[in-house]
């Protein structure tokens, strides 16, 4: 057989073979949820022993504890479908953005009620604002020392992350149908996933959701219409100074999904565009030297920031367009098609 004949039939039966999942299943997905299953544990501990004893040194742990599980969080968040959203578990991990101040209102009620006490007490009962992180840090970062609702409520949001994360986990892996054998196996008989073409357009999906929530909530937000309309208090994780971190993660987990999934289908020259993309975005992030919240508003900060959010544009640029291009996959309905 001619060679260059047996070289196109090689690259066309490449390009046919599809995608393959499992590795991100393997690689990220399940350790991104047994790492949050682990920080919720510590945090979880943590509050069930603080308020035995509210000294400094157990408050910085709790606090610790809460930024870690927090951030794990925010590793796994770009995967917005699945086992997180049965039961509304992605609301109630994080009721965010708050353009309504929920969080605020919600818990102040919360704080008041006298079934707090009550041994039959059900946080699940409750609007989703008080059930997970961003009433949480509320809780720690506002209120120094707790005062006994605090105290009460405290360690039930955190039990109740932690109850989320492990039944997360195991949906994933668990049960007669665990959405793990969906995940790695589309085809016709799949109910979830009937082809891996439509389990590959959701995954552009949640790249393209993910990003667009970087740039609008997590940096348009705070950042405001110009710098006399900046808020810091509209970033998100202001409070626990976690809102550059988070964005960190969420980026590492955008190009882990590529890199394990997608990236392979690029041509070599899209590959590395996209990778030195990556690695602008992460640099320009360094340069960053204040908080987020302070940053917005100083006028040598604000400079860089703003950098920062048009190289995380032309990163979406380049995976919702360019990239779904060379793949041939739509975006399709995604989850912010409603906001």
């Amino acid at each position: 057989m001619n060679g260059l004949l047996l070289i196109g039939l090689l690259l066309i039966c490449v390009d046919a073979a599809g995608y393959e999942f499992e590795p991100l299943a393997d690689r990220y997905i399940i350790p991104g949820y047994r790492q949050l299953v682990t920080a919720t544990e510590a945090l979880n501990l943590s509050a069930q022993h603080y308020c035995v004893r509210q000294d400094a040194a157990h408050l910085a742990s709790l606090r610790e504890n809460f930024r870690n599980a927090f951030l794990a969080w925010q590793g796994i968040q770009p995967i917005r479908f699945g086992p997180v959203q049965y039961l509304n578990r992605d609301f109630r991990f994080q009721l965010w953005p708050d353009k309504r101040d929920s969080v605020t209102r919600h818990l102040g009620q919360l704080l008041d009620d006298p079934q707090l006490t009550s041994a039959e007490f059900d946080i699940t009962a409750k609007s989703v604002a008080v059930q997970g992180f961003s009433a949480l840090e509320q809780l720690l970062f506002s209120q120094q020392p707790l005062d006994e609702p605090g105290c009460r409520l405290m360690p039930v949001i955190a039990a109740n992350l932690n109850h989320m994360a492990t039944a997360t986990l195991k949906d994933w892996l668990e049960g007669d149908e665990p959405y793990f054998k969906y995940f790695i196996e589309p085809g016709p008989d799949n109910p979830m996933f009937e082809s891996d073409r439509e389990l590959a357009g959701q995954l552009l999906n949640s790249l393209y959701s993910q990003l667009e929530i970087m740039l609008t909530q997590k940096l348009d937000r705070p950042l405001g219409e110009g710098i006399d309309k900046a808020r810091g208090s509209r970033a998100e994780g202001w409070r626990s100074d976690t809102s550059l971190a988070a964005l960190d993660h969420n980026l590492d987990a955008l190009q882990r999904i590529i890199t394990l999934v997608l990236g392979h289908k690029l041509n070599a020259d899209l590959q590395r565009r996209i990778r030195q993309q990556f690695e602008s975005s992460r640099s320009l992030r360094r340069n960053i030297d204040l908080p987020l919240h302070r940053a917005v508003d100083d006028p040598s900060q604000r400079v860089r920031v703003l950098a920062y959010r048009q190289a995380l544009s032309e990163l979406k640029r380049l995976v919702t367009a360019e990239m779904a291009n060379a793949l041939d996959l739509s975006l399709g309905f995604n989850s912010l098609d409603g906001d």
